[in-house]
């Protein structure tokens, strides 16, 4: 999809979206705290010019889902960093409240008050 120096974009093998993709180090990593700071500036240079693409592609999106499995323990199931970018559209969902629905055990929305 796109590149740059130390990162490329590619779609996800199991989508939870049209247009959800991958932006994954070319350096082998695990951590995203293990990032240089030019990592991370490419990271972001890269994640902005995916972003521009799904907006050309995908009838622009109403927002977006960023997101990293940071350990097994919160999901990961490859060892390497990858960061997620998931368009999202009002109504893809029942109810989008939490952003990360049921993470957590106390995910309910209504009881965050």
């Amino acid at each position: 999809m796109c590149e740059n120096t130390t990162f490329f974009v590619r779609h996800d093998n199991y989508p939870s979206a049209p247009g959800h993709v991958e932006l994954v180090p070319k350096r082998h990593i695990e951590s995203f705290f293990d990032l240089t700071d030019q990592e991370l500036t490419d990271f972001y240079a890269l994640l902005l010019q995916a972003r521009k693409i799904l907006v050309e592609e995908y009838d622009p999106p109403h927002g977006y889902t960023i997101g990293v499995n940071e350990g097994r323990a919160a999901g990961r199931s490859i060892d390497h960093l990858h960061v997620h970018l998931i368009p999202r559209y009002f109504g893809d969902v029942d109810d989008p409240r939490g952003g990360i629905r049921q993470a957590t055990p106390n995910w309910d929305p209504d009881s965050w008050r």
